[in-house]
């Protein structure tokens, strides 16, 4: 809960309960988060509420305990907002594979800290792209260093999980959007990477400088 106030401000109320409600997506043990009075600050930064609310679900996921983890179903965020606001629910098993596509973007963003781009974009998967059309970004890649200055850390701001049908079958991804943190000025940047995937193969789906 300290995470996600250290992000976002506000107030954050905390609470733990148990759904059987076939209205909610995931039933069992969950824990809830209120985000109040950051509703004004999310909109100059979002389109919808979408993206903040998965990250504060993440930021309060990553924090609990190994035995916690595996105890709770998921992780209950809402946002109030004048006018409004909005229930989100993220299933612990799709945090968890959230958790794991980060530990594998830690290298290849240690790449782009150095920048050796060359070995950045040879974790590029050929089911993707060919290693070619890889390789015609990084004229983009070394451009954008030079005018805002070079990579410091990626600042993780809201995760997708998706499906995409490739030509060796079904893959389970995670679209990761944040920012990466420049000397100059930070500019948006995603990650698709496979989660399940080892740090050694080819992880990396896509990539590009936005975060919606």
């Amino acid at each position: 809960m300290d995470d996600v106030l250290a992000f976002y401000g506000g107030q954050v109320v905390y609470a733990k309960g148990v759904s059987s409600s076939t209205e909610d997506e995931v039933q069992g043990k969950f824990y809830e988060l209120k985000l109040s009075g950051a509703a004004d600050k999310l909109r100059q930064h979002f389109a919808t509420f979408d993206l903040p609310a998965s990250n504060c679900a993440y930021l309060f996921f990553h924090a609990l305990s190994p035995a916690e983890k595996k105890s709770y179903a998921f992780i209950r965020i809402k946002i109030e907002a004048a006018g409004g606001g909005k229930t989100y629910e993220f299933a612990t098993q799709d945090l968890a594979r959230v958790e794991q596509a980060m530990s594998l973007v830690a290298p290849a963003v240690d790449d782009l800290r150095a920048g050796e781009y060359d070995r950045f974009l040879t974790r590029g998967n050929p089911l993707a792209a060919s290693q070619q059309e890889w390789q015609k970004t990084k004229p983009t890649l070394v451009a954008v260093s030079r005018q805002y200055g070079p990579v410091k850390a990626f600042s993780l701001q809201g995760f997708e999980t998706m499906q995409r049908n490739l030509d060796d079958g079904a893959h389970q991804l995670v679209r990761l959007a944040g920012v990466l943190v420049r000397e100059g000025q930070n500019t948006d940047f995603t990650f698709v990477v496979e989660p399940t995937a080892s740090a050694q193969s080819k992880y990396l789906y896509g990539f590009s400088f936005s975060k919606e």
